[in-house]
């Protein structure tokens, strides 16, 4: 699998939206200011909201990237809320509910058990349902998979966007995200890459191969420097079991993220405080 997914922290090239004010159907084109009007608008802003949620899904562009599109658009593509990341970054935790159920394979029509914490985040005023990444069945994720799994990057823990539908009997329904996963193979070194999540420039992945001593790992990338060639993995903590490698995964993501933090916060003290000042303190 030679080219690169679209992320869902990343900005599509085009995406479909409607005007705050008008509710007009708009095209939106990633790094240009202001929006083209759609043919297709229908002078409804329901039906247009509808026309574009429905395109951008087709995609696989979220809400998340419909926002920070227009955004852009509107104020510039330099504020933060050009970058898809900075609403997860900002999300609510709301509460977390213990589930009973199954979720479903992306593509067959096959439902697996699942017995997990549902969390759900508030973001852009919206709720939006996490599951666990070790809640997912190795069915989805695991070296047989036909699927890699993307899972998003809120406030520095990876976690599975899902759907969730709730019986009258309570047992839970639930289904990935679009753009959530990719259908394909990757392979490093015998490891079948299983999930991959982008922290700013670096990226962390997990893979898995049956007949090595150690049949799990993560691996470190640094995006910038693979040029054009393959993804240059490096920096393996082998496992010999699933869990500790996804705990690992995890860990390895969120202390990225927090380095990353620091070192923005950092920089914005240095940018604000007076030259003097920063002198005195030294």
């Amino acid at each position: 699998m030679r080219n690169e997914p679209m992320r869902r922290n990343d900005l599509p090239e085009t995406c479909f939206s409607i005007l705050p004010s008008s509710g007009q159907l708009i095209v939106i084109r990633h790094g240009e200011r202001g929006y083209y009007p759609s043919e297709w608008d229908t002078g409804s802003r329901e039906e247009n909201r509808e026309i574009a949620s429905s395109h951008n899904a087709r995609r696989d562009i979220t809400d998340i990237q419909e926002a920070a599109m227009l955004a852009g658009s509107m104020f510039g593509w330099n504020t933060p809320g050009t970058n898809p990341q900075w609403y997860l970054d900002n999300a609510r935790y709301v509460n977390s509910n213990i589930v009973q159920g199954h979720i479903k394979d992306p593509i067959m029509s096959v439902y697996y058990p699942v017995s997990s914490f549902l969390l759900c985040y508030e973001i852009m005023g919206k709720q939006h349902f996490y599951l666990p990444v070790d809640k997912l069945p190795q069915e989805l994720m695991g070296q047989r998979s036909q699927f890699i799994m993307l899972p998003d990057l809120v406030r520095g823990v990876p976690v599975m966007p899902v759907t969730a539908t709730f019986a009258q009997n309570g047992s839970c329904t639930v289904q990935l995200e679009h753009g959530s996963y990719v259908v394909g193979e990757m392979v490093n070194q015998e490891y079948h890459i299983t999930a991959r999540v982008r922290v700013g420039s670096a990226e962390f992945v997990m893979g898995e191969c049956e007949k090595a001593p150690a049949p799990f790992v993560t691996w470190q990338r640094n995006c910038k420097n693979d040029g054009d060639g393959p993804p240059n993995f490096f920096w393996g903590h082998y496992r010999s079991d699933r869990s500790s490698c996804i705990d690992d995964f995890c860990e390895r993501a969120g202390n990225e993220y927090k380095k990353q933090q620091n070192r923005t916060a950092q920089q914005e003290q240095n940018r604000t405080t007076p030259k003097k000042e920063r002198g005195e303190s030294r």
